[in-house]
């Protein structure tokens, strides 16, 4: 018997960055929206379950999507390592702005300071899909960038309640989660 083995199979090609990109938007989508619906239903009490899950949600959240993004990186050539280490310069910098919101709730007293997490989390998103909209000159992205937008004022007018966790969850299933899908399967925004 012979050791040598025939891969009849075709070659896959890898994917391209758009299609890394909507990987990974699709897998923020899912983990960060899926976050900001627990936070919304444990602040509502639409769960019933305790606040101390709060203290689990965002960390869960942030290394399953570490996790999914490495995992993407890994499987994907060139445009994958591309896209990996965007998406985790941008969540570092999510991570460095709830952080500064803490630095300035402990200096200030004032924990409300923090509800601002999920509005500048999502002018994160508005920003990303402004440049996006800049570089390529496509309508589409700028539809997406405004409607982030509206979202950080959607957050804003509703502060005071678990709202802006449900407007967040939905946001991004406008800007992140849908044109991600668009992406992942090879079409142009």
């Amino acid at each position: 018997m012979s050791a040598v083995t025939f891969d009849l199979a075709p070659a896959r090609p890898l994917p391209t960055v758009s299609v890394c990109a909507g990987r990974v938007l699709v897998l923020a989508g899912v983990t960060f929206g899926a976050a900001n619906l627990i936070q919304w239903g444990v602040m509502s009490g639409a769960l019933g379950w305790h606040p101390a899950v709060l203290g689990l949600s965002w960390p869960i959240a942030v290394g399953a999507f570490l996790t999914g993004v490495f995992r993407l990186r890994r499987a994907g050539g060139e445009a994958a390592r591309r896209v990996g280490g965007w998406s985790r310069v941008a969540i570092l910098i999510h991570i460095g702005a709830a952080l500064a919101l803490v630095g300035l709730s402990v200096a200030a007293g004032d924990w409300e300071l923090m509800r601002w997490t999920s509005a500048v989390g999502l002018a994160l998103y508005g920003l990303a899909w402004t440049v996006a909209a800049a570089r390529t000159r496509t309508a589409n992205m700028a539809a997406l960038a405004a409607t982030a937008f509206a979202g950080v004022a959607g957050i804003a007018l509703r502060f005071g309640t678990a709202d802006p966790y449900l407007i967040y969850a939905c946001a991004l299933v406008l800007v992140a989660l849908i044109p991600g899908l668009w992406l992942a399967l090879g079409r142009r925004l």
